[in-house]
């Protein structure tokens, strides 16, 4: 197909959307164009009210249109607890995380502490045993 084939198909096919967009646009005109003439007599907007409201299908579509809508706050609600559950849970977490690092942290000095006893500890041992070899080696050498 030429260049100017496929401009010529791709204009017939706008003008079909243009004139399929302008016959919704008619039809959606006449109905409003309806209802505002029914409601703008006072008798006749109540007797067609009256006569809407008993029908079967306004009342099938308000009972559709009660169970998506409590379909739609069941689930918004659903949402809205899983958020606050999970801001909760992130809340713990960092609380149990920090208290860990805290807890780290002390153990860390506790064991720096521990650490620095132990050694301490070795030291004064070792200058006994040091006393305690001195001593032998004096009684030894008394003998």
């Amino acid at each position: 197909m030429s260049e100017k084939d496929q401009k010529e198909k791709k204009q017939t096919k706008e003008n079909k959307n243009d004139h399929q967009h302008s016959v919704n646009l008619a039809i959606i005109g006449g109905v409003v164009g309806a209802g505002v003439g029914l409601f703008a007599n006072p008798e006749t907007s109540k007797r067609a009210i009256r006569n809407l409201g008993e029908s079967e299908f306004v009342k099938m579509a308000g009972e559709e249109f009660k169970k998506t809508a409590q379909e739609v706050l069941a689930r918004q609600a659903q949402t809205a607890i899983r958020q606050l559950a999970a801001g909760y849970i992130d809340e713990t977490t960092q609380e149990l995380s920090g208290s860990k690092k805290e807890t780290n942290g002390s153990e860390d000095y506790s064991s720096d502490a521990k650490y620095e006893e132990i050694k301490s500890e070795n030291k004064n041992l070792n200058e006994r045993l040091e006393r305690i070899e001195k001593m032998l080696t004096n009684l030894v050498n008394s003998n």
